[in-house]
């Protein structure tokens, strides 16, 4: 038992490790493409687009140790003797190897997560004891200009008295719907988890991605407030908040309506038409061709996991199992 699930960590990890540095690769060539589409859309196929290393490895390691899968998907083939099989060592200490660093990773990864979780809670409790709440927010008793979404999967809003008495009723109302579609979205644990699942990758760029993806949120939310007001409505009052919030600090795991990536922002609001908007048929065919490649990679991997065991074979390991 302890041979399987060491050979399936470790088979898991090299495949989650290969297909991270497949997508840094190519994410350049994506970008653009990401950037392009409506900012709903697009923060959606970001944070799938860094999940699916991590996913799509477990997901595929899960069928490739199933007997029915296995049976199904996997061409016939012979080590010795003939019968069905999954690639698993029989060496205590590459199954251990694998078993240590695959609970090592997930365990920070996991660590990490509940971390900020954790510090997100504790912050929105001890403003939620400082506010009093109001129709639609939280209104707190402070002189700074502060506006921000804090929560993970009841997320709220809270708005300073400095905020209040420096906006006109209208840029309250889009400051507002802006905010509630943070909460609507779950943006703030959107975030988190895009943080969590690109921990694997260089700081350079991770802080590209985490970029990209903090934008395609807050466009998202001033494409949602813009539909109840307007485009020019909005983007005057990212400008006019921008400059109230240039010196003022949001708590750690919230959405902030300020000044980031003004000029982007306002830009992708005056052109908010250009932005292509996926169908239903187009996010169907999408998840029809992943789900394709998947069940096609499997013979493949199968074969690979397989040479990689008889690669450590080769180094004097003696991996393979002796009856196959």
């Amino acid at each position: 038992m302890i041979n399987t699930i060491g050979s399936f960590a470790l088979i898991w990890l090299l495949l989650w490790c290969a297909l991270t540095l497949i997508s840094r690769a190519l994410y350049p060539v994506i970008r653009p493409a990401l950037l392009n589409l409506h900012p709903r859309h697009g923060a959606d196929f970001l944070l799938i687009w860094w999940a699916a290393p991590a996913l799509l490895s477990l997901i595929a390691c899960l069928m490739l140790f199933s007997p029915i899968a296995e049976s199904a998907l996997i061409t016939p083939h012979c080590h010795g003797v003939c019968e069905q099989h999954v690639p698993v060592s029989d060496q205590w200490i590459v199954a251990g190897t694998g078993l240590l660093l695959v609970s090592v990773i997930v365990g920070g990864l996991l660590i990490h997560f509940l971390k900020n979780l954790s510090k997100g809670v504790d912050i929105r409790r001890q403003l939620s004891m400082l506010g009093s709440r109001h129709d639609g927010y939280s209104f707190l008793p402070s002189d700074a200009p502060l506006v921000f979404t804090l929560g993970w999967w009841r997320p709220e809003v809270f708005v300073s008295k400095g905020l209040l008495s420096a906006c006109s009723a209208k840029q309250l109302a889009v400051i507002l719907d802006h905010e509630s579609a943070h909460e609507l979205r779950k943006d703030n644990l959107r975030l988190l988890l895009g943080h969590v699942f690109v921990l694997l990758i260089p700081p350079y760029w991770r802080k590209q991605v985490t970029s990209d993806l903090h934008v395609l949120c807050e466009q998202a939310c001033d494409f949602e407030a813009a539909d109840k007001h307007n485009p020019i409505l909005v983007a005057d009052t990212l400008v006019h908040v921008g400059r109230l919030l240039r010196n003022s600090v949001s708590p750690v795991g919230s959405m902030a309506f300020d000044g980031t990536d003004l000029s982007a922002r306002v830009n992708a609001l005056l052109h908010k038409n250009e932005r292509y908007k996926l169908r239903t048929w187009q996010l169907v065919l999408i998840t029809a061709v992943l789900c394709s490649a998947l069940t096609v990679s499997l013979n493949p991997l199968h074969h690979s996991a397989e040479h990689l065991i008889a690669l450590f074979e080769a180094s004097g390991l003696n991996l393979l199992p002796s009856g196959r």
